[in-house]
């Protein structure tokens, strides 16, 4: 890398750092109110990723009209853009004393006897809907959690923005570190990993059913999940007010098996991807619509 660049990167991590900093400082209803304006300026701006939200809705029927999916593109951007701002808030307010202060749990039963177990190792797959941030740190209150995320190209930006993130219940790796073993072995300690599954993937996947359309998605969590025989859960985190959040897990996510690994792990990330649009036809305001999720390549 040459010099000119590692500088520019620090540089932008520095101010990344006080801009983090100062919001941070601000009181919560300063905060919300300031975001709120931001993501209506960001939602007229940002002409791109406005027209693909658009162009999402209006393809899976879930708005209308073109009023109707302008509608809830822009609530999709404000959603998105409260889940900034609330996850700086909680990062700092919610412990492992107060946390039920700010989640509500809606557990399936089998779901909740798994996360009670401190032997039992789970799979846990999440959507880019309501606050995921907040999803995991409510969750790995109940069981130690390894969660894989995308990394910034910036590997300065990527500390700076997840700093203060890892703890002893709450671990983060990023999805280019190639070390299956490691998850492996949070799973045989009884412990979590979670993984998002609703964005476009090029390698490792299988085209699957998603509201409607045919969308490449990652089989790399059914492809864990029949090496590992992990049970596997689907949790999301939905804003219902203010700092205020349900966090639904359903599951274990089950499938026929053939015998056929490929064909079970399509029937399988079909079977996941079915919870996912549950979800996501529920609260569709909360979802993040400005990815290109129906690629055909």
């Amino acid at each position: 890398m040459s010099g000119l660049r590692q500088f520019g990167q620090k540089a932008v991590a520095v101010l990344a750092a006080a801009l983090l900093a100062l919001i941070g400082a601000l009181p919560p209803a300063l905060l919300f109110g300031l975001t709120r304006l931001v993501a209506s300026m960001v939602f007229l701006l940002w002409r791109k990723r406005r027209q693909i939200s658009v162009e999402n809705l209006l393809a899976t029927g879930l708005a209308g009209t073109p009023a109707e999916a302008r509608k809830l593109a822009q609530a999709s951007f404000l959603s998105f853009a409260l889940m900034v701002a609330e996850s700086l808030v909680v990062k700092s307010r919610m412990t492992s004393a107060n946390w039920r202060e700010f989640v509500t749990l809606k557990l399936s039963p089998e779901a909740e006897r798994l996360l009670a177990d401190p032997k039992q190792g789970l799979l846990i797959a999440s959507a880019h809907l309501g606050n995921w941030e907040v999803a995991a740190k409510a969750v790995a209150q109940l069981k130690p959690m390894l969660v894989v995320y995308r990394p910034f190209n910036n590997p300065e930006l990527d500390r700076v923005f997840h700093a203060g993130r890892t703890n002893d219940r709450l671990r983060l790796v990023s999805r280019n570190e190639r070390n299956p073993m490691r998850f492996l072995n949070a799973l045989a300690q009884g412990e979590m990993v979670a993984l998002m599954i609703d964005q476009h993937v090029y390698d490792g996947r299988v085209r699957v059913d998603f509201l409607g359309r045919p969308a490449w998605t990652t089989k790399s969590v059914a492809m864990m999940h029949f090496t590992t025989r992990a049970p596997l859960i689907f949790a999301v985190a939905v804003r219902t007010a203010p700092l205020k959040f349900e966090v639904h897990a359903v599951g274990p996510v089950t499938a026929p098996r053939t015998g056929d690994r490929e064909r079970d792990a399509l029937e399988f990330t079909q079977a996941l991807t079915r919870e996912v649009e549950r979800f996501v036809r529920q609260y569709p305001e909360q979802y993040m619509w400005g990815h290109r999720r129906w690629k055909e390549a």
